[in-house]
């Protein structure tokens, strides 16, 4: 499954101080190794690098990358996640586990809550709401998180610190089918 994956870049230099040779291979690389798949879209192209080279740095433009989610990577993060749920002593049901995850990446949107308050609601890591890059970086914002005492403290309460490291760590030493890790 594709999603369309964003993509803003900023300038962050004149053209017009380069020399001319210099100024030749970007044009030569940006307009000829890469071209539109048909005229309506090369001229689309065109357009869009000759706006991005008369730029002045500091301004941003944006696009739209179309990526596929990748197969093997889903399947280890979401093996991941189960061996986690099989490791962990908190959490009865693996959504709930997989939600506080989700938060704890920042991986969701803050809504109205019932008592006025404002709550996080975790986002889907579904094919088509998350694209192969999204999900990489949620990955690693969980693992970033995972790596907090506070998260360790909430997954493993009787293990002294040492310990909740050590347990973390032999949940993310485990091997994937893949022979890659999370």
């Amino acid at each position: 499954m594709t999603k369309h994956s964003p993509i803003l870049v900023a300038k962050q230099m004149s053209l017009t101080g380069m020399p001319e040779p210099e100024r030749r291979v970007v044009r030569h690389v940006l307009l000829d190794a890469i071209q539109g798949l048909n005229q309506q879209h090369h001229s689309r192209w065109r357009r869009w690098v000759n706006r991005l080279l008369r730029s002045e740095p500091g301004e941003v433009f944006g696009f739209m990358h179309l990526t596929n989610r990748l197969g093997p990577f889903h399947r280890m993060h979401m093996k991941f996640e189960q061996t986690l749920f099989d490791r962990q002593e908190r959490w009865p049901h693996l959504k709930g586990m997989r939600d506080w995850l989700k938060i704890g990446a920042g991986w969701c949107d803050w809504a109205p809550g019932a008592r006025g308050g404002i709550v996080p609601v975790p986002r889907s890591e579904d094919y088509e709401s998350c694209s192969d890059d999204e999900i990489r970086e949620v990955h690693e914002a969980m693992l970033t998180f995972l790596r907090t005492p506070h998260a360790q403290r909430y997954l493993w309460p009787h293990l002294s610190a040492p310990k909740r490291a050590e347990m973390l760590e032999s949940v993310l030493a485990r091997p994937d089918e893949e022979g890659g890790q999370p």
